[in-house]
């Protein structure tokens, strides 16, 4: 009888710690969190440069883009961080990378993307796209604030 019942609780704590990590693993890959802020990409800008670091910016920031859609924040912003690398001021890509932490739940990881989106969209004029940043801002803010009174 005792080794039935070792058995038995040793199946259960098995199941158990298996499904406990696999949550775990299932909301750090970005599919899992109840807390998705944002559920739209900012899209790609109109204007990239034309040359082949525009073109392969163009197609990383797509793909990011479309992993971000699809709930991928993880690709979505390793995509989005190699267009970043094709051209430094693409400020779109800075705050897609930051709406896709912000849905992992790293904000400060997300807070840095988003400033220097920021600071991009205020050299290139883009008031609209700043405006809509800052509510962005404010919504993460506004989550921190709310996980401290819990």
């Amino acid at each position: 009888m005792e080794t039935a019942s070792f058995l038995t609780w040793l199946t259960l704590v098995t199941v158990v710690a298996g499904v406990g990590i696999g949550a775990m693993i299932y909301a750090y890959q970005g599919a899992g969190s109840l807390s998705i802020l944002f559920e739209q990409p900012i899209p790609i800008p109109a204007a990239l440069p034309d040359s082949p670091a525009g073109t392969e910016a163009a197609v990383q920031f797509q793909q990011g883009y479309n992993a971000f859609g699809q709930k991928n924040y993880r690709q979505a912003i390793n995509h989005f961080i190699r267009a970043i690398q094709q051209v430094s001021t693409l400020a779109e890509a800075y705050h897609n990378c930051g709406l896709a932490y912000a849905n992992l739940r790293q904000d400060d990881d997300s807070v840095v993307y988003l400033l220097t989106a920021s600071e991009l969209y205020g050299e290139q004029g883009k008031g609209e796209q700043l405006s809509l940043l800052k509510q962005h801002l404010e919504a993460i803010r506004e989550r921190k604030l709310a996980r401290q009174r819990e």
